[in-house]
C-alpha cells in the first residue's frame, strides 16, 4: 500500500497543472496497479488538498488579497470563469463517469489533447513581454477560459491544458496563461474536493486516513516545486514538448489496449 500511495500522490502533485491530465494520469496508474476501488475513489480526490495549498503558497498575496477583498474584480472573473464547468460538470456528471472514465477513452482525450498543444504552440506567437499579468485578465477572457475548461471533464484532456489554450487563444501571454490556470483551479478544485469528500465521509478507516494525509503531503510538496519550475519552462521553451509526450503516451496505451504487442 506504501509504495501504491507514494506512487499515486506524486502523480498527483507533478501532473496536476501540467497540460498532461493528472486525471488521465493516476486513473491508468490506479487501474494497473488493481487498487481497492473505493478507497482509490477518495483517495483520488482528497490528495488534490496537496495541489490546493500548493498553489496558495506560490501566490500567498493573491489570495491573501482576494479574500480580503472578495468582491474585487479578479474574485468575479475567476467565478465566471469557474461556472460553465460547475453547471455542466453538475447536470451530465452521471453520464460522464459511466462513458468517459475509460482507460480507451482517457488515451484518446490524451492524444487528441496532445495534437491541439502542438498546434497552439506553433501557430500563437509568443508574446514579446512574458511577465505574469494575470491581474489584468479581462472578464471576456476569463470567460472564454472557462469554456474552454468544459473540455477537461473528458478525463485525458487536462483542465490545466485546456485552460491554458484557452487563455493563448484569448491573447494572453504563456506564462499569464499557466499562472491564470493554477490560481483558477484553486476554487474550483476546492468545491469538487469539498462535494466528493463529503458525500464519502464514514468510506475510509482510521489506516486509510492515514495514507490518505501522507497522500497530502507528497502531492503538495510535488505540485510547489512542479508549478515553479514549468513556469519557467514554458516561458522559455512552450508548450510542444507536452504535446508530443501526451502523443506517445497515448499511442504506447492504445496499442497495449489493443494487445499489439504481445506477437
Amino acid at each position: 500500500m506504501f509504495f501504491s500511495v507514494l506512487i499515486l500522490s506524486i502523480i498527483e502533485g507533478i501532473t496536476e497543472f501540467l497540460p498532461v491530465s493528472s486525471t488521465g494520469h493516476l486513473l491508468l496508474v490506479s487501474h494497473y496497479l488493481n487498487l481497492d476501488k473505493s478507497f482509490y475513489e477518495v483517495f483520488d480526490i482528497a490528495i488534490q488538498l496537496g495541489a490546493i495549498l500548493a498553489v496558495v503558497s506560490l501566490y500567498p498575496t493573491y489570495f491573501f488579497k482576494a479574500i480580503q477583498n472578495p468582491f474585487r474584480i479578479q474574485n468575479k472573473i475567476l467565478v465566471l470563469a469557474m461556472l460553465p464547468i460547475l453547471i455542466i460538470g453538475f447536470c451530465f456528471r452521471g453520464i460522464i463517469q459511466a462513458i468517459l472514465f475509460q482507460p480507451m477513452v482517457i488515451f484518446l482525450g490524451l492524444l487528441i489533447g496532445g495534437v491541439a498543444l502542438i498546434v497552439v504552440d506553433l501557430y500563437i506567437p509568443k508574446k514579446s513581454n512574458p511577465l505574469d499579468q494575470k491581474l489584468d485578465v479581462t472578464f471576456r477572457q476569463g470567460l472564454w477560459i472557462g469554456l474552454w475548461q468544459c473540455l477537461a471533464l473528458w478525463p485525458g484532456m487536462s483542465r490545466s491544458a485546456m485552460t491554458i489554450i484557452g487563455g493563448l487563444v484569448s491573447g494572453l501571454n504563456r506564462v499569464t496563461a499557466a499562472s491564470f490556470s493554477f490560481v483558477m483551479a484553486v476554487p474550483l478544485m476546492m468545491i469538487i474536493v469539498a462535494y466528493d469528500l463529503i458525500s464519502a465521509i464514514g468510506q475510509l478507516s482510521m489506516v486509510e486516513f492515514g495514507w490518505v494525509f501522507m497522500g497530502i503531503f507528497c502531492s503538495y510538496g510535488c505540485a510547489f516545486f512542479t508549478m515553479k519550475w514549468f513556469l519557467n519552462f514554458v516561458k522559455n521553451k512552450g508548450l510542444f514538448v507536452f504535446g508530443v509526450y501526451r502523443i506517445i503516451i497515448a499511442l504506447i496505451g492504445i496499442l497495449l489496449s489493443y494487445d499489439l504487442f504481445s506477437f
